[in-house]
């Protein structure tokens, strides 16, 4: 009996009796749970961040330093904040960002850097001196990679070893004894981080990109050397009085960039500009000047020439600028959602511009078709968009759940889709028939399963569309509207297919003004294409605007009418499934736009 009373007491104390007591019987419990999870969380980040706040400082404290052909410089290691690699100029920085898919960078800065002594370093044997540069660094590339090793695997110890300690000084406050096994516990926590360090690594490796030299991106006067090579010595006229010693140290980097383009890039015998979206900018002689310096043969306009698709937005002027550009240029053109009919006839009177396609008024909107020709080897197919600024209904409209299924609906009508049949058309030219010297889809390109090399559109959804109803038939798109640049990694996808999307080349216009945002960029690229009809490579430049032309007092055609913040990007193709025989050459020339329907 005395049992079961020591019993029955026993077992009343470890339960609360009331409502109230097993609440906070169950809150204390909770709270206990609580910090023990909490500790557990705080132990564990200060046994990660710690050893990586550790290896970024460690990397950002100590660069490795050296002198090569008589520049001093600095290599500097970077954790998540700048990866891949960077290298700083005197006149701007170079930019690889795609080496792997570790957050780890290396940067590559000059110290005091003499340009007057680097000058006369490099002298007259500039593609000797470059040589030398490159075979001298590359030397040094072991000595740099085991410095950054060695301050990355220092810096995770450093930091593991800090939050052991915390964490034996908060157990000796906290009156805690010593843990049974301490030194085989600790050993097995640097293994631990030992063993993550080597999967990161072999991260790393498995992520490299080999050809991470083959995109890059300029910054700075680099960049704008690049877009005004003609014009060096009026620029830096203005801008500095050392022409001479900038332009060697340009002329250094034009050659190392030269280096990338190595044997597996071919020639080039076409060069495609891509424009968009002038809105009436009084940019032309941009475009103009950047067409003769890069020997331009080609200029490929995807729409929004006007602002309200007027007649009288179109001054004499205007026209007169578009017209120089095209006699020396020809010009293929769509309409874009701010061009009428009217803009459409416009443009089809400016002798050396094609416009491809057809844009009618119709009773409840507008009726599109699409166009095609034969340019330079190259078919070359166009679409305009069927919208115009200020029309009725959806043919006016801007928001997406509007505009996307009235674009998708003009695509498949232009292209003769059947509804229940995607991929079949009322035309030859997307299955590989076509007529025209040279071009796609001709006699010597049988079998090319790209039927259309490029097919230009205004908006990037019948863009899309037109790659679904074509699939693996359409080489590349071209579209605008949006008034930015498509990322680089968007540019080719896993089938090689090409999509384009061009910044504004007028700078948005009054369009921004209506949309109440900022002025984006002047933007446009340079497309290469090889002697077998590859897309090899593109070059795309976006010019930050510092304001009107009108508003400087400047020529138009120079960088200073339009701002000296320059950004060039490099993105270089996977070769895409193109037919043997094929022949793209400026001396084919320019054929007649025809209609989709009767390109077969």
């Amino acid at each position: 009996m005395a049992r079961r009373s020591d019993d029955a007491e026993q077992l009343l104390l470890p339960y609360p009796t009331t409502r109230r007591q097993r609440l906070e019987h169950l809150a204390h419990r909770a709270g206990g749970i609580a910090r023990r999870v909490l500790r557990f969380v705080l132990r564990w980040l200060a046994r990660i961040l710690l050893p990586l706040l550790c290896a970024a400082a460690l990397l950002q404290a100590f660069p490795y330093q050296a002198t090569v052909q008589g520049v001093p410089f600095e290599v500097q290691g970077s954790l998540f904040t700048r990866p891949g690699l960077t290298a700083d100029t005197t006149l701007g920085s170079w930019e690889f960002p795609d080496v792997s898919g570790v957050p780890f960078g290396v940067h590559v800065r000059p110290e005091d850097v003499d340009v007057l002594e680097l000058t006369r370093l490099a002298g007259r044997d500039l593609p000797g001196f470059v040589e030398e540069l490159r075979v001298d660094f590359a030397a040094e590339v072991p000595r740099i990679a085991w410095w950054l090793v060695a301050e990355l695997v220092v810096g995770l110890a450093v930091g593991l070893a800090i939050a052991i300690a915390l964490e034996m000084a908060v157990r000796h406050l906290r009156g805690r004894p010593r843990r049974e096994h301490e030194v085989r516990q600790r050993l097995l926590q640097f293994g631990a981080a030992a063993l993550v360090t080597l999967v990161v690594a072999a991260y790393g490796v498995l992520s490299y990109n080999e050809n991470w030299v083959r995109e890059s991106r300029l910054t700075g006067t680099l960049a704008a050397a690049q877009l005004f090579p003609g014009q060096l010595s009026s620029y830096y006229t203005e801008q500095s009085k050392a022409f001479d010693v900038l332009g060697s140290v340009v002329g250094i980097q034009a050659a190392l960039q030269a280096d990338i383009d190595d044997e597996r890039t071919p020639d080039t015998a076409v060069r495609i500009m891509t424009i968009s979206d002038m809105h009436l900018a009084a940019t032309y002689p941009l475009v103009a000047q950047y067409a003769a310096n890069y020997d331009v043969d080609l200029i490929v306009n995807a729409g929004d020439e006007s602002a309200f698709g007027t007649s009288a937005e179109f001054t004499p002027e205007y026209r007169q600028a578009i017209a120089d550009l095209a006699a020396t240029t020809p010009m293929v053109w769509v309409a874009g959602n701010h061009d009428s009919p009217a803009t459409v006839a416009i443009m089809r009177g400016i002798p050396g511009v094609t416009v491809l396609g057809t844009k009618t008024a119709v009773e409840d909107g507008f009726a599109v078709g699409a166009g095609v020709v034969e340019a330079f080897g190259l078919t070359i197919a166009g679409l305009p968009d069927p919208r115009v600024y200020g029309g009725p209904g959806a043919y006016g409209a801007d928001a997406p759940d509007v505009v996307d299924p009235l674009q998708r609906a003009a695509v498949r009508e232009a292209l003769g889709m059947d509804d229940d049949e995607d991929g079949a058309t009322d035309g030859g030219a997307a299955d590989g028939e076509n007529g025209g010297d040279g071009g796609a889809a001709d006699g010597g390109a049988e079998g090319d399963p790209a039927g259309v090399d490029l097919f230009v559109l205004h908006e990037p959804a019948a863009a899309d569309e037109v790659r679904e109803l074509l699939p693996g038939q359409v080489r590349q798109t071209v579209s605008g509207h949006t008034h930015r640049q498509n990322a680089s990694d968007e540019l080719q996808d896993d089938d090689a297919a090409i999509e384009l999307v061009e910044g504004t080349t007028g700078a948005g216009g009054l369009d921004n003004i209506v949309r109440g945002t900022e002025r984006p960029p002047i933007a446009f690229s340079i497309e290469s294409v090889s002697a077998d009809c590859q897309f090899t490579r593109i070059v795309r430049f976006s010019i930050e605007s510092a304001g009107p032309a009108a508003d400087l007092g400047t020529d138009p055609a120079t960088p200073q009418a339009y701002g000296d913040d320059v950004t060039v990007s490099t993105v270089y193709f996977r070769p895409q499934d193109v037919a043997e025989g094929r022949r793209c050459d400026t001396d084919l020339g320019v054929g007649a736009e025809r209609p989709w329907a009767d390109a077969g």
